[in-house]
């Protein structure tokens, strides 16, 4: 118990400075397009007409401009409340595409690399989740990050091995995320220069 208390307390204490920041800033619900929540979005794909690569293609478009900011901040939002909020990172927002597309009945893998290279920035390399889906028998990568992003055209590359996603590899990657996270939001406040620029990006 005192430890459950004691690790509850320090997460507390690592969010603290981004739970400032997000409450300054108004953590409200977004509405793109007259979407909102993960039961529009799965709506809005039906109303389309779309089917196959083509509705594939309108959903990541759908949960990027959704997404309007790349965020670290609200780590404790499940992918489909940050999806209200219109922000989070990678495994949030990939969380939330897969959820979307579920729901058609595609055959959806949201799969994890512990390093890709980003084509937009090649000097900096980072962890990232994306999904990998599979009609009849072609598999394609399908990434929410970017509104340009396509199905088979996702802006990185892999440089560490591929990884199936499960909720336990999810949990572990999150879980290393925080303190990190948290160290980056503290330094950032106890030094005085000010916020890096991917912890939260408009």
């Amino acid at each position: 118990m005192r430890v459950a208390v004691a690790t509850a307390a320090g997460l507390g204490a690592l969010a603290l400075p981004g739970t400032l920041k997000l409450a300054l800033r108004g953590c409200l619900r977004v509405s793109v397009d007259g979407i909102t929540t993960i039961d529009d979005a799965v709506a809005a794909c039906r109303r389309s007409g779309l089917a196959g690569w083509d509705l594939v293609a309108f959903a990541q478009r759908l949960v990027a401009r959704q997404f309007g900011v790349y965020s670290t901040r609200n780590w404790w939002d499940t992918p489909a409340r940050a999806f209200e909020h219109g922000m989070g990172y990678c495994t949030q927002y990939s969380l939330a595409l897969e959820q979307v597309l579920d729901r058609p009945g595609f055959d959806t893998q949201a799969v994890h690399s512990l390093k890709v290279r980003v084509d937009r920035r090649p000097d900096w390399t980072m962890g990232h989740t994306w999904l990998r889906m599979r009609i009849a028998d072609e598999t394609r990568d399908v990434c929410a990050g970017h509104e340009e992003n396509a199905p088979g055209r996702v802006g990185f590359t892999p440089i560490l091995p591929v990884w199936p996603g499960n909720r336990l590899v999810f949990f572990l990657t999150h879980l290393g995320m925080i303190p990190f996270c948290g160290f980056v939001e503290w330094r950032a406040l106890l030094s005085g220069k000010g916020d890096s620029v991917w912890t939260f990006v408009e």
